[in-house]
């Protein structure tokens, strides 16, 4: 993976960690065409297999302790953000009727300089995890080469 440096300022406003069909080389990586990869990256949550995609808990709300969550993380340009909610089924007029919600969460990137912690955003499951497998090790491109 190529790694770029940051051409502006960087803030939780336009940095975006992602972690399932928004990574380089999967499905609704297009989604982020145009946005700047900064590098691999990390979080602290629990993953879920829901099918064609994962899921994200951030909270132990599931009783689960939580685990290194691997991914990208971009810097976003102001205009790709509503494209992104409409996929993830974001209803900012409802948090019961949205899919997923976006979140501020403490990233680990792995800067050439060595890793740093960062401001982003993530988008985190909103309904039932109840019944559907954890992918336990955290990587979701992983998870898809076994299946």
């Amino acid at each position: 993976m190529r790694v770029h440096f940051l051409k502006q300022s960087m803030n939780s406003e336009n940095l975006l960690f992602v972690y399932g069909t928004l990574l380089s080389g999967l499905s609704n990586h297009h989604h982020v065409a145009g946005a700047t990869c900064l590098g691999e990256a990390n979080i602290q949550a629990a993953l879920f297999d829901m099918g064609e995609y994962p899921a994200l808990s951030v909270q132990g709300a599931w009783a689960l302790p939580l685990g290194p969550v691997l991914g990208e993380l971009y810097q976003i340009e102001p205009a790709q953000w509503q494209g992104l909610d409409d996929l993830e089924e974001v209803d900012p007029d409802s948090i019961e009727n949205s899919m997923y919600l976006r979140v501020p969460i403490q990233v680990q990137w792995q800067h050439p300089e060595g890793t740093r912690t960062v401001a982003a955003q993530v988008y985190v499951y909103n309904w039932s995890l109840a019944g559907r497998p954890r992918i336990e090790h955290g990587d979701f491109r992983r998870h898809c080469l076994k299946r």
